[in-house]
């Protein structure tokens, strides 16, 4: 089977290690980056300066990404290399014509993709629409993020795509009812840990016993940042060394001074590349995701790659990638003191934070949420969607 895997950069920290395991299980598989002058850094691409071509060319042409050698196969990685900011301007519209040809020309059986078309790009829902497979990350627009352009595109993925996949259960029952899809259509999969991050790691991964709380990932208003600094307040009169980095970029929804400005916080407001993110990750105890809705969470399975435990508030499928006590903990949404009791309980039990890594080790690396798993499994729906096709 020849897979053709389209996506975008926010998207590669999860894409690498499926693709990753489909190179590993055998698989004939073709991976297409959409890459804009407005994506340059994000998540695993942090590129100081795009080349002028506008074309599709071998990822390892940028020298930023050949660090990925050595962590799986590029040899059929590709970068759609978009060079102008206008979606609808005739440059990416003659860029979309070179990418409907690649694909075209490749004859692949499946494309998979986890990007909802705009603009020109639309054509590929019906150039392909009897072989596209669409990964829906958020099967709603999160709090804030709402716009009629994105609405727009929602409704034409839903329309055209003649296969998805959910990466909760959560809201499968609501999805179907959206967007009168018939479950039978659906691919429930999950994520696996982002272990990319390891590649950034010189040596061995190493820990040491500390009280710092990290939160990291893009700032928006869904991601309860306000809550979370409320309860570190009160963590601090518990535990006196307590302390708190919050790293990502995204405009601060609320005012963030009063905190900013004591000792024990550390507010880095900006893109955070990977190899500094390691380094965060390596120095902090626990993470903690105290979104106000969600689907499911990248900081999570990122937090994982290191074994790290997580807090998390049960909204969305949180609940599903959070197994309450045993990788981490589960609280309610916007309820400050639950969550100030929950990082006091896990900062001050060392035995039970090293009992939650082993279990994350466990489950993630080698057991059935590994990745292995995950794509045996997305194998499987692409022959069941083959199979309905003839």
């Amino acid at each position: 089977m020849k897979i053709l895997y389209y996506s975008t950069p926010p998207f590669a920290d999860c894409d690498f290690p499926l693709i990753k395991a489909l190179q590993e299980g055998g698989h004939d598989v073709t991976y297409l980056i959409a890459l804009a002058p407005y994506s340059l850094k994000s998540t695993l691409f942090d590129i100081n300066k795009q080349l002028p071509v506008n074309s599709i060319i071998s990822a390892t042409c940028y020298p930023e990404l050949r660090v990925y050698e050595n962590y799986m196969d590029m040899s059929k990685v590709y970068i759609i290399n978009r060079t102008v900011k206008q979606d609808s301007s005739l440059k990416s519209l003659a860029m979309t014509l070179k990418v409907a040809r690649f694909i075209q020309k490749g004859d692949f059986d499946i494309f998979h993709t986890d990007c909802m078309f705009n603009m020109w790009d639309l054509m590929f829902y019906k150039l392909f629409d009897n072989k596209m497979i669409l990964t829906v990350h958020d099967p709603f627009p999160h709090t804030g993020e709402v716009t009629a352009r994105k609405m727009f595109n929602y409704k034409m993925a839903m329309r055209n795509v003649r296969a998805f996949v959910l990466l909760n259960n959560e809201q499968k029952d609501e999805f179907c009812a959206a967007y009168q899809i018939a479950p039978s259509r659906i691919l429930i999969n999950r994520l696996g840990v982002y272990d990319n991050i390891r590649t950034f790691i010189k040596g061995n991964v190493t820990f040491k016993p500390c009280h710092n709380v990290l939160f990291f990932g893009r700032i928006s208003p869904y991601k309860g940042v306000e809550y979370l600094c409320k309860a570190m307040m009160k963590v601090r009169r518990h535990i006196p060394d307590a302390t708190l980095t919050i790293a990502g970029g995204g405009k601060m929804y609320f005012d963030i001074t009063p905190y900013q400005q004591q000792p024990w916080v550390k507010v880095l407001n900006r893109y955070i590349g990977m190899e500094e993110l390691a380094g965060l990750l390596q120095d902090c105890a626990i993470t903690v995701c105290p979104y106000t809705d969600a689907t499911q969470s990248g900081v999570i399975m990122t937090s994982y790659s290191l074994c790290k435990p997580v807090i998390a508030t049960n909204v969305g499928g949180l609940s599903e990638m959070v197994e309450d006590g045993k990788t981490g903990l589960l609280v309610p949404s916007k309820d400050v003191d639950a969550l100030a009791d929950a990082i006091i309980s896990l900062l001050e039990d060392r035995k039970q934070l090293d009992e939650m890594a082993n279990s994350i080790r466990n489950d993630y690396f080698v057991g059935d949420k590994s990745w292995k798993v995950i794509a045996d499994r997305y194998v499987a729906f692409y022959h069941k969607v083959l199979n309905y096709i003839q």
